[in-house]
């Protein structure tokens, strides 16, 4: 766990940790495959644009861990949020931004299965000659970006459903989010933990309790899904967020 003072060191660690691997992947593979959540990620990586950094955006592609079936310009969606927030203003290639079809969300019910399918399409359509695939057949994210809301879900994978169980399939839909909207697509858990490394980020006070719990506790009975994520985890944590743990 790297552990920092507030909110804008935060942003600093995070973004200094994806310019290095995204730095390291391009010169192994010659792109940067990255996915992220969405809340206050992408605002974080605001950072990412200071003219010291060296990011080579047109060589990225970025997926998202899980999306709401809403349009683009919906409040909702974790794609317009994102491209508010950083996309829209750095050299990333459109064609290179994976969101869900907006054109299967005019309506949010019904629109889950048929926006996961397609999803799974266009990352299969990259794999193995962009992403890479492992020994279990599951691409190969260069890095996931990850939050965690204060129940400990991950991606849209809540605790106990079904979903963590779920082992076939990449991209998954759920249809009975207990937040709103209820229709949404997510990562496979199995996905998530295929990839080369997961940063989980957590800032202020609203986290302190949940962070204690995933990082000192760890429960894999399904109760808190963050606790389930394996192989290359960093956490960023600022004060506020630590205060709960009792080893920090």
């Amino acid at each position: 766990m790297e552990r920092v003072r507030d909110n804008d060191a935060c942003a600093k660690a995070l973004a200094d940790a994806v310019e290095t691997a995204s730095r390291e992947a391009i010169e192994k593979r010659g792109t940067f495959a990255v996915a992220l959540a969405g809340g206050s990620l992408a605002k974080a990586l605001g950072a990412l644009r200071e003219e010291t950094r060296r990011v080579e955006w047109d060589k990225w592609r970025v997926f998202w861990v899980d999306e709401r079936c809403v349009k683009w310009d919906d409040e909702e969606s974790n794609f317009g949020g994102a491209m508010r927030a950083l996309f829209g203003d750095v050299s990333v290639k459109r064609e290179r931004l994976y969101a869900v079809d907006e054109t299967l969300c005019e309506r949010n019910e019904g629109a889950a299965k048929p926006c996961a399918e397609a999803y799974e399409r266009d990352l299969r359509a990259l794999t193995p000659d962009v992403i890479e695939l492992n020994e279990d057949g599951l691409p190969v994210f260069d890095m996931l970006l990850l939050g965690f809301g204060p129940d400990g879900h991950i991606c849209s994978l809540f605790p106990n459903h079904a979903l963590l169980r779920e082992t076939e399939g990449w991209i998954l839909p759920i249809a009975d989010s207990p937040k709103p909207p209820p229709e949404r697509v997510t990562f496979s858990l199995p996905l998530v933990n295929a990839a080369r490394a997961k940063v989980f980020v957590a800032s202020g006070a609203g986290k302190a309790e949940m962070t204690a719990r995933i990082l000192e506790e760890a429960p894999q009975d399904g109760s808190v899904p963050a606790a389930l994520v394996t192989g290359d985890v960093r956490w960023i944590v600022d004060d506020a967020a630590a205060s709960k743990m009792r080893n920090s």
